[in-house]
């Protein structure tokens, strides 16, 4: 799975992730991941993906995650 790091360059550059680690995280199954938003650790002064080390992924509070 691709994901957009709002903190990291403004969101504009994709990371790849496991996309079970973001079904675990998110409680839901993959079709309903669209517009899902996860809270995670990164280290944002990463110069690339692999260097964000995210981790601690959960799921926003108070949040409507997903598409009507």
């Amino acid at each position: 799975t691709l994901v957009s790091i709002e903190d990291w360059y403004g969101g504009q550059i994709l990371a790849p992730v496991d996309t079970a680690i973001i079904v675990a995280a998110a409680g839901k199954p993959r079709q309903h991941l669209p517009e899902t938003k996860l809270w995670v650790m990164a280290r944002l002064t990463a110069q690339s993906a692999e260097d964000l080390d995210l981790r601690q992924w959960n799921t926003c509070q108070g949040v409507d995650s997903r598409a009507a």
